[in-house]
């Protein structure tokens, strides 16, 4: 098995294993649901070109109805979306259509988009919870665009009291006819309709719409699909799948590839996991088999990452505790004084997760794959370095701080590659858009005050000095994760262009961060850092 094949089945046997834990806590599909999703899967087994923003952008022009699949447990499902609706023509007139709410809450869509309704009534009037239950943080960005445009948004779907295969072939039936309802209300409009994913297979929703409307207006459907399994895997066996976001399956039907298909899964899964807070039966071998442990969870990654990277890494003093635990908490009491409690407390209010080498406890702060993979390359980045301390000072330990964001980062790469982080561009516009008093201003002046410094050292002025001196000590946490991420991201993408070896990378994981001496060596590693390849201008530049 050459390197190629070995990187595949790895990656493979991770979106395997994370799909088989969804499926066990949602239970057998039926027969005639596994019918309906093969019908979807072989809109995937046709043959496809990589295509681009620019392509998807001309189709967009000829096209009546704009058909978008939503993942509704992936955030960047719904980014995505907004990413396309931000991209349209300013003259582009759009109505938009969503299945996250039902056709008989029309005029309390319409109340709370008008500002005659709080969020708060308004999700307690559809009943958000119980109706939908998907995070509203993940849709909110979108209703607040229509606000802000004055944009109609529609709900087009059918509440039923049980939902199978039969149900989703009524809600094919429904939405289709909605949707034909809106392109009569709305002639010259683009109909930009978000519904999940398996429902845009061609005998579906559009199927229905055909029927509405007539089958020579299946030209003016564009469909676009989001992240199916069946492509990336060929895109991976090609190794092109760091940098295509787009293929194109025929004239009207695009696939937009914006995560791996296990980060799609693992966040389904821990959704199920908050939700609904399942209770396995201690008893049940087979349930044992699917018990969400965070410890094993963050393990394998941590096997996957030191593998690639060739460290032998023991997992031995590896335990990963949320804020839920109570005995992580006790040991914070008992083995950090009243100083370092506070930095400690400050990274958790910040989300953030870490990892305390003084106690072996690993701390996740969200059950995202970023964080599970960012943690488990803390983890071993802490073995490697044989770093015994906490950061405590944030100013005398910025460059520490920004290293070790940077080593967390590129580990949290090489799980999930799509992974985006903002550039010196980014956040000179983000600096831009602030005002005076805005919460985080100060840490974004910090970041761009030390590129600048790092930039003067590197190239022949060790005397200069920081301009910039935070009040916050917070600040420093801030720039130094934006900082560390865009070091991540450039040390990666020297990585996956053979740059830069593994070899390369080992030794600079095993630099003691807690020592003082690391100031010196932090430079060392930044000049070659710095001289890979920028991965991109902006992330504002991918769909």
């Amino acid at each position: 098995m050459n390197d190629l094949q070995k990187w595949i089945r790895i990656r493979k046997d991770l979106y395997l294993q994370m799909e088989k834990q969804v499926r066990h806590r949602l239970g057998e599909d039926s027969p005639e649901l596994m019918h309906y999703r093969q019908t979807y899967h072989r809109e995937f087994a046709k043959k496809w070109t990589t295509s681009t923003k620019e392509e998807l952008l001309e189709q967009i022009k000829s096209s009546q109805i704009l058909l978008i699949g939503d993942f509704h447990a992936l955030h960047q499902s719904q980014r995505a979306q907004m990413r396309i609706l931000r991209q349209l023509p300013k003259d582009r007139k759009v109505v938009i259509a969503v299945e996250f709410f039902e056709a008989a809450d029309q005029e309390k869509i319409n109340s709370y988009l008008s500002g005659k309704m709080s969020e708060k009534e308004f999700l307690k009037a559809v009943q958000w919870q119980s109706k939908w239950g998907f995070p509203w943080e993940h849709y909110r960005p979108l209703m607040r665009w229509a606000q802000k445009h004055k944009i109609s948004v529609y709900g087009i779907n059918k509440s039923y009291k049980k939902r199978n295969a039969t149900t989703l072939k009524s809600r094919d039936v429904y939405a289709g006819k909605k949707i034909a309802e809106l392109v009569g209300k709305y002639p010259d409009h683009l109909v930009f309709a978000i519904y999940g994913d398996l429902h845009l297979a061609k005998s579906h929703i559009p199927q229905q719409i055909e029927v509405q409307l007539g089958r020579p207006f299946a030209k003016k459907i564009l469909r676009i699909f989001q992240n199916a399994e069946q492509i990336f895997f060929q895109l991976l066996s090609r190794e092109i799948e760091a940098n295509t976001d787009l293929v194109r399956i025929s004239q009207n039907v695009f696939c937009l590839m914006s995560v791996p298909p296990w980060v799609k899964w693992q966040n389904y899964l821990m959704y199920l996991e908050q939700a609904y807070d399942l209770e396995l039966d201690e008893d049940d071998e087979d349930d044992e088999e699917y018990a969400l442990d965070y410890t094993d969870h963050v393990g394998r990654y941590v096997k996957i990452i030191s593998e690639e990277l060739g460290l032998t890494v023991t997992l031995a003093d590896l335990s990963v505790y949320t804020a839920q635990d109570s005995s992580f908490w006790t040991q914070l009491r008992e083995n950090y004084d009243a100083k370092k409690l506070k930095w400690i407390e400050a990274m958790i209010s910040e989300r953030m997760s870490f990892y305390l080498p003084e106690i072996q406890a690993a701390y996740l702060a969200r059950g995202t794959v970023n964080h599970a993979a960012a943690l488990a390359t803390r983890y071993i980045h802490a073995l490697s370095s044989q770093t015994e301390k906490v950061f405590t000072d944030p100013a005398k330990d910025f460059l520490g701080l920004i290293w070790n964001e940077a080593v967390a980062y590129f580990g949290s790469k090489i799980i999930n590659h799509k992974r985006k982080t903002d550039t010196i561009a980014d956040i000179k516009s983000s600096l831009a858009s602030r005002g005076p008093s805005d919460l985080g201003k100060e840490a974004l002046q910090l970041a761009l005050s030390q590129k600048m410094h790092e930039l003067m050292v590197i190239t022949g002025v060790p005397q200069h000095r920081l301009q910039a001196r935070p009040r916050k000590n917070l600040s420093y946490l801030v720039a130094a994760n934006l900082l560390g991420a865009m070091l991540g991201e450039r040390l990666y993408g020297g990585y996956r262009k053979k740059l830069i070896s593994a070899a390369t990378i080992q030794s600079f994981l095993k630099r003691a961060v807690d020592k003082e001496s690391f100031n010196l060596a932090y430079y060392d590693i930044l000049e070659v850092i710095e001289s890979l390849p920028a991965p991109f201008h902006s992330k504002r530049e991918k769909l």
